[in-house]
This record gives structure tokens, C-alpha cells and sequence, in this order.
């Protein structure tokens, strides 16, 4: 049976689902499964992965009823558990692509530094074709703390990982939300004290126009903040302070983001009450609890537009939350 499965949401994506595809065939590491989970994609993608699974037999296709990107993921997952010897779990989306030793990379990664959990850094693209170079390809121990603080945007993302398949033995992706990402990954990453990294980018991610975390603000943006409270939650629960603040800094700053975006977008009266009372007190508080050094640091991390979200935010601030809710957060 194969060392590892790869799993392959599938939506919507006729336009880039052959070359996510042969991306995965073209890996140097041969010992692979790849699932496409056919999340009842409206086009042609069924079809598509039908077809390659005709063509190669290390390809098993599942076809649902679209219930989106979660229980795809989960479809997936559940099949290896249950008709699959593999060891390994890895996630590519489906209008993303992979350098030919991304399988190989990762999985040397967590032979050599004796872990269960191996991480590479990624490309981010709007253009359709870009071929990944990368020949430097080493991989570093990191402390999951550590690496969670100082690589915010890999550490909470699906995929670019290599998991051993028991990480997801009692974890699913939430069924009916967006930011899946974020109600999951910190958990797994923290069954382990430490993953290898690799920082050389074999993962290719597309910002594909018509996803929707590209589109425009919604309703839905606001499942990020139940996220991100669950994790606050989590983080008390194991009674690590660093790792708590450092939650409740991400917590209070995505609030503010959101908050910001809502706003520009005339969408601020969708905001639940709580969120909008704790925006402007989070927000002018969090420099004096984390110190000015480690707050903007965390934040250019967080956001690399962070000087114009200052500005926007200090805007916002004058115009809006002054006038709107100073009595209400008895500032």
C-alpha cells in the first residue's frame, strides 16, 4: 500500500484541475495515493477525474454532493482511515500546484528530524503559469511554539504539510464553514512539541479570483472569529500563557480587519454586537499589553500591508467609532 495520500478537494476548478493533476504525477516520490473528492462540482471536474483515475491507478475519485471545502477534506480522510495502509496525510487544493519534490521534501524531512509533522513554504501567484525553482532544498527543527509565532500564515494553512495519518484520528474539518483552516490546524500542530521546515516555497498557491476568501466581504468572513475564539479557548485550556496573548492578539486584530473591511464595504451593521463593542477597545489596547516592538512585529507579520491598515484604521476610528460607540465602550 502507498507511504502516503494525497487529497484533493474539487470544485468548480475545470480550468486549473489538470495542472494541480500532473503536478502530483510528476512527483519524483512515486509511493503516492492521490483522492480527488468531486465536492459535486457543477463543470466538468467529475468527468476530469474520472479520467485520470482511468490512467493511472494510484488515483481513487469520490464523487458527493457538494457539501463544501470541509467535508470534502473530511471525505477524504475518512477514505484512507478506512480503505488505506498509508502512513502519511498531505492536502493539495485544486487550483494550486506543486514542485516535483514537494512529496519527497517533506517526507525526508520528518525522517531525518524524527517528527510527525514536516511544513514547506509556498509561492503566492494570480498568474496561471509559474514554474517552481527551487534546488536548496533543506529542512530545519523548529519548536511548534516557536515557528506558530514567527510563521503565522504557514502555520495555519492545510496545506504545504506532511502529517502522519494518526494526527487526524479524532480531528475533522467543520462542516459549513469558511477559514476551515483555522479551527483545525493550530490543534494539530500542537499534538506535537516539534515539526521540521522546510523554508524553500515548493507549494504554489494560486489566488484564484472567484474563491471565496477573494471575494468580496460577507457574512461568512465572521466565521474566522469563532475560530479564532475556540482557539483562545484551547490555549487556556493548556494553561500557556505566551500562547494564549499571542491568540488573543490575533483575535482582537483580525476583529479589527474585518471590522475595517465591513465598513469600507458599508456592511458594518451585519457585525454581531460583541465584535463591534470590543473593536475599538482591542485595538487601542494591544500596543500597551504586548509592547511596541512585539505588537508591530506581530502585526507585519499578520498583515504585510500593515501600514496602510493602520491608516484605514485610524480613519475608521475618527469617523465611525468615536462618534458611534464611545459611550458604549466607556472610553
Amino acid at each position: 500500500m502507498p507511504t502516503i495520500s494525497v487529497i484533493v478537494p474539487v470544485y468548480k476548478v475545470e480550468k486549473y484541475l489538470h495542472r494541480c493533476v500532473n503536478s502530483i504525477l510528476n512527483q519524483t516520490f512515486t509511493d503516492f495515493e492521490l483522492i480527488l473528492v468531486d465536492d459535486g462540482s457543477p463543470d466538468n471536474c467529475g468527468t476530469i477525474c474520472d479520467k485520470y483515475a482511468n490512467q493511472d491507478n494510484r488515483i481513487t475519485v469520490l464523487h458527493q454532493e457538494n457539501q463544501g471545502l470541509s467535508a470534502a477534506r473530511n471525505a477524504g480522510i475518512d477514505w484512507t482511515f478506512s480503505f488505506s495502509d498509508s502512513q502519511w496525510i498531505t492536502f493539495v487544493d485544486s487550483d494550486d500546484w506543486i514542485h516535483p519534490e514537494y512529496l519527497s521534501s517533506l517526507l525526508n524531512a520528518t525522517i531525518i528530524n524524527k517528527v510527525d509533522i514536516s511544513i514547506c513554504n509556498f509561492y503566492r501567484t494570480n498568474s496561471e503559469m509559474f514554474e517552481i525553482k527551487h534546488n536548496n532544498i533543506t529542512s530545519q527543527l523548529w519548536s511548534t511554539e516557536k515557528f506558530y509565532i514567527e510563521n503565522n500564515t504557514l502555520a495555519t494553512i492545510a496545506w504545504g504539510k506532511l502529517y502522519k495519518k494518526s494526527c487526524f484520528e479524532s480531528i475533522r474539518y467543520p462542516v459549513g464553514k469558511i477559514h476551515e483552516d483555522e479551527f483545525i490546524t493550530y490543534k494539530i500542530l500542537f499534538k506535537v512539541e516539534q515539526i521540521a521546515v522546510i523554508m524553500a516555497p515548493l507549494y504554489m498557491y494560486y489566488q484564484n479570483p472567484t474563491s471565496i476568501t477573494q471575494s468580496k466581504w460577507s457574512i461568512k468572513r465572521l466565521d474566522v472569529l469563532d475560530a479564532l475564539e475556540e482557539r483562545v479557548a484551547f490555549f487556556n485550556s493548556l494553561r500557556n500563557e505566551q500562547m494564549s496573548n499571542y491568540a488573543q492578539l490575533q483575535l482582537d486584530s483580525r476583529n479589527a480587519w474585518l471590522n475595517l473591511q465591513a465598513y469600507k464595504e458599508k456592511k458594518h451593521n451585519l457585525f454581531p454586537k460583541k465584535y463591534k463593542l470590543h473593536f475599538f477597545k482591542a485595538t487601542n489596547t494591544l500596543e500597551s499589553i504586548y509592547g511596541t516592538d512585539k505588537y508591530e512585529s506581530i502585526m507585519w507579520n499578520l498583515y504585510p500591508n500593515y501600514t496602510k491598515f493602520q491608516a484605514c484604521l485610524r480613519k475608521i476610528q475618527e469617523k465611525f467609532f468615536k462618534k458611534n460607540m464611545k459611550k458604549e465602550c466607556n472610553l
